[in-house]
């Protein structure tokens, strides 16, 4: 920014930042006005999801019209000029400039990755990081969330650590936010993620689940396996597979979470039927139970899924009532009470024989003694 005339790069900044406070004048006068205008505009649509990048009404629309010239201009600066993102964001965050903070947002992705460029995305990370204060976070993740390369290539090592650090430096009442590092969880080992998944389990479902989608983005060709290691090279991100079959196996009394929660984390990914589908979550209970064989204790949570899923997807009870249930039974299953229990209720669920498919089957090869504990319980209809 005119290297040579350090006075005059001096002045454009300065205007450039009287213009961005303009701007949020002009967003906070006009804040009221807007929210009202929005509640009306999805009043009027009850039944559809808002987009929050997109303006909701046309009085939004005209209002980011009228903030995002100055704030595109004063964003250019900040590639040459990084320590006045500073500026930018203290503008932005104002109380009430809600329009001018969403402008900034959809113009981010080409600050960060231009700055990425020119700086390199772990110093210029770090950089910002250190100039962001507590009101000014989401901002800060947002300009993390777009220095993560957008496909191909997973995140670079350093700004992984990068992020760890910026993580660990701004502690929330002595606790970490996983926000920090949902940008970069697709570049991650798997045996990492392993061990941070109670701290994302235990965030707010929204990041939880956030964090999810970002660490399989990657992998979607892969959603239904659950990779092996091979030789030196470590397995980078997590398969939706290797995602449930990890949240059944936490251990939530060590991570000092609630067994509600680690349920509740479980059900939220099942509830996602567009994501978890039939084929995820049978390649996930099919990969813990032949665990199960060799000697493994079925999680907690285990049998729990495999009646939610009975009642989801009607499609797998073929599969269950032909290949799990046998397969547990040659597990013996019926020497652990709680997956007994679950074992026997989803047999009963499916003994009927609604749409075709009955376990009574896998029901006649338990032992005696375990069928007629079956019958006593459940009695033929």
């Amino acid at each position: 920014l005119y290297p040579k005339a350090i006075d005059l790069a001096t002045q454009v900044v300065a205007a450039a930042t009287r213009e961005l406070e303009r701007a949020a004048t002009y967003a906070i006068e006009n804040n009221k006005k807007i929210r009202e205008a929005n509640e009306d505009a999805m009043a009027k649509k009850p039944d559809q999801q808002p987009n929050h990048a997109l303006p909701l009404s046309d009085v939004e629309k005209i209002a980011i019209e009228h903030v995002k010239k100055p704030a595109n201009l004063f964003m250019a600066l900040c590639i040459r000029r990084p320590e006045i993102i500073k500026d930018l964001m203290t503008h932005s965050c104002k109380e009430g400039a809600d329009v001018l903070v969403k402008a900034v947002r959809n113009n981010m992705p080409k600050l960060a990755r231009a700055a990425a460029k020119k700086y390199g995305s772990a110093k210029i990370a770090l950089q910002v990081a250190e100039l962001a204060d507590t009101s000014e976070t989401s901002l800060l993740l947002s300009f993390l969330d777009n220095l993560a390369p957008a496909a191909g290539t997973p995140p670079a090592q350093d700004l992984i650590d990068a992020c760890i650090k910026i993580q660990e430096e701004r502690l929330e009442d002595g606790q970490k936010d996983p926000r920090f590092i949902i940008p970069v969880v697709s570049g991650m080992k798997r045996t990492e993620l392993e061990t941070r998944l109670p701290e994302l389990v235990g965030a707010e479902d929204l990041v939880f689940m956030a964090s999810l989608h970002r660490m399989s983005e990657r992998l979607k060709r892969k959603a239904y396996s659950f990779r092996e290691e091979a030789g030196d090279e470590p397995l980078v991100g997590m398969t939706l597979c290797e995602q449930l079959v990890y949240l059944h196996q936490l251990d939530f009394a060590a991570a000092n979470m609630r067994q509600k929660r680690y349920l509740q984390s479980i059900s939220i990914c099942l509830e996602n039927v567009e994501v978890y589908t039939d084929r995820v979550i049978m390649a996930a209970l099919d990969h813990m139970s032949g665990m199960f064989l060799i000697g493994e204790s079925l999680p907690l949570g285990y049998m729990r899924t495999v009646i939610m899923t009975c009642t989801k997807h009607e499609s797998l009870h073929s599969w269950i009532c032909n290949a799990l249930l046998p397969r547990l039974i040659e597990g013996k299953v019926y020497n652990e009470g709680r997956q007994w229990e679950g074992w026997m209720r989803c047999a009963r669920m499916l003994e009927g024989g609604d749409g075709g498919v009955s376990s009574m089957d896998a029901i006649k090869k338990l032992p005696q003694e375990q069928y007629q504990t079956y019958r006593n319980k459940y009695p033929k209809k």
